[in-house]
């Protein structure tokens, strides 16, 4: 089944303000940033919850397909083993057929474009922790 492009990339243009909103450069923001407690301060799950709540809205807007029969876990799931493959440093290759049979469900296979335009997606919200 194939999907439109153009609705890929609007997803990612839809999620990468959340993401840059959620982090940044970490060495840049401890130079400039003063010590704080954990109350204002949240930790890497806090940011990694954040950006599996982004990638959900994300994905279930450009991918209704692949997205039908999911709950939002299911999803986060999708996100967040894909991200820790690539943290793992798991070759791209790999993850990406990973993440193929994580994003089909019942008879829907995800195309190629898909897969690639989810792991994107994961790949850039994952970079920081």
């Amino acid at each position: 089944m194939n999907r439109p492009l153009p609705l890929l990339a609007a997803a990612l243009v839809a999620v990468l303000p959340a993401v840059a909103a959620c982090g940044g450069d970490t060495a840049e923001t401890a130079a400039s940033a003063p010590a704080t407690t954990a109350v204002t301060s949240p930790d890497t799950t806090q940011i990694d919850q954040v950006k599996a709540g982004s990638f959900m809205i994300g994905f279930r807007g450009a991918f209704p397909g692949l997205a039908e029969g999911r709950d939002d876990p299911a999803i986060a799931a999708i996100f967040t083993e894909t991200c820790a493959d690539i943290r793992a440093g798991d070759p791209e290759d790999e993850v990406v057929s990973t993440l193929t049979g994580r994003l089909a469900i019942g008879d829907t296979e995800p195309t190629e474009p898909e897969t690639q335009a989810v792991y994107q997606m994961i790949a850039v919200m994952c970079r920081d922790r």
